[in-house]
């Protein structure tokens, strides 16, 4: 269980991380009317990190459905704040795939490590929930 909690803190922080990676100054060139944002179009590198992004909230998904359906684990007060917690991060974290604008280059780095440490907490739950379930 502490190998989960502190995974799932690790990745509470990146994606944390992931939401003040913006960038303080204005972009250079920012469409001045809405004719121009709506004709901007995500990269195709764009578009990957997003559905990397939704398949690993999907399997987030899997998890938090697999600790509801415990009465057991739903008891325990920190796994279940830990795992909102993390849901609120995830949807925050969403938000950056709004617009092409807001995934800048060092905001998609942060997403992806994102992904990368949310996965890893996925395997890690899945393997203690197997556990506790047997």
């Amino acid at each position: 269980m502490k190998k989960l909690l502190v995974l799932i803190m690790a990745l509470a922080m990146t994606l944390s991380l992931a939401a003040c990676g913006g960038s303080d100054s204005a972009p250079a060139t920012s469409p001045s009317t809405p004719a121009q944002v709506e004709n901007t179009e995500f990269t195709a590198e764009q578009q990957a990190l997003a559905q990397d992004f939704m398949s690993m909230a999907e399997e987030f998904d899997a998890i938090a459905d697999k600790v509801n359906a415990s009465p057991e684990l739903l008891e325990n007060e920190e796994l279940v704040t830990a795992m909102n917690d993390l849901s609120s991060e995830i949807i925050k974290a969403d938000e950056y795939f709004a617009s092409p604008e807001t995934l800048t280059p060092e905001v998609m780095g942060a997403l992806t490590v994102a992904i990368e440490v949310g996965r890893s907490f996925i395997a890690e739950a899945g393997a203690a929930l197997d556990e506790v379930s047997q």
